[in-house]
């Protein structure tokens, strides 16, 4: 079992437009953090200038972490298709095992779309017991189990959401992880989840599963993570579909408690932007009421009596 008093290497991902949530979830680390060291921040690039990333760093409080910036070429993953609302940026993770030494005997991988609400001690203290990676399981698991699942991810014993992934280099090097991830991304590279699916196909069987906390998934925009407490209190919360807390305009129950972070960032909103927030809103929202309205209209004209 790895020793409790390590800490280990963070690796992180960013393009421009993930500028803003980088920072969000750099500082919930440092603010949750229980001993007082700095951490060690190790992120990949793409396109992120020497401003952004002064800001970015600023950020943070005095001393609570270094950051080295890591600027990734991504053309070996031109081919690959992503989600929308998902960067190509994503793929970097492939290349985690080039940019440590053999030293480095692990490292944690966290996405940019997440806040950290506990001390990430346990985490990476914990006993991978020989297995690659630690992961929790995605929500699609038990769909692909039940057979409900209508798009085509790929069948594996069990599929881990790929956020927050607990990785023992060694094993991953040894295991040629991302050898076999690019391989079946060249093979299927309209899969519907890109990397992530490629990573199951790559860990199936290998990997340890990791307590739901460590990558809670805000699938439900109406739940508020805040009102959690004890053990169902979330030690990382993930923000995994397109409805962000911090787009702005978009109804949003976790959006207080993620611009609760946000607000000691260098990325604050102002007041203009707070407004123009609640006014989008109460627009939604009386659109979507119009809309309701509308459909059901339309529908009691349809209905014939008997």
């Amino acid at each position: 079992m790895e020793s409790s008093q390590m800490r280990c290497p963070i690796v992180l991902a960013c393009d421009r437009r993930y500028a803003m949530p980088l920072a969000t979830t750099l500082r919930s680390i440092v603010e949750t953090d229980r001993r007082g060291e700095p951490f060690e921040f190790h992120v990949l690039v793409d396109g992120v200038s020497e401003r952004i990333r002064k800001r970015i760093f600023d950020s943070l409080p005095h001393g609570s972490a270094s950051i080295r910036w890591i600027e990734v070429d991504l053309e070996m993953f031109r081919d690959f298709s992503t989600i929308r609302y998902i960067s190509k940026v994503t793929y970097a993770r492939f290349l985690i095992p080039r940019i440590f030494p053999n030293t480095v005997s692990r490292v944690l991988y966290l996405d940019s779309d997440l806040l950290v609400l506990d001390d990430l001690q346990p985490l990476w203290a914990t006993d991978l017991e020989g297995k690659v990676l630690g992961a929790v399981l995605d929500g699609l698991d038990s769909q692909l189990k039940n057979q409900t699942v209508r798009v085509s991810v790929p069948r594996v014993q069990d599929y881990f959401n790929a956020g927050v992934l607990l990785i023992d280099l060694h094993q991953w090097r040894e295991a040629k992880i991302s050898e076999t991830a690019l391989d079946y991304l060249k093979r299927y590279p309209g899969s519907p989840y890109s990397d992530q699916d490629a990573l199951n196909v790559a860990c199936d069987g290998l990997w340890k599963g990791l307590a739901s906390r460590w990558n809670y998934l805000a699938y439900n925009t109406e739940l508020d993570v805040s009102e959690l407490a004890g053990e169902y209190k979330p030690s990382i919360v993930h923000f995994t579909t397109w409805n962000k807390p911090w787009r702005p305009g978009v109804p949003n129950a976790n959006a207080a408690l993620y611009d609760s972070f946000r607000s000691r960032t260098r990325f604050a909103r102002n007041s203009m932007d707070k407004m123009e927030s609640t006014l989008r809103i109460g627009w939604s929202r009386i659109k979507s009421f119009q809309d309701g309205r509308r459909g059901k209209s339309t529908r009691s004209e349809g209905v014939v009596d008997p």
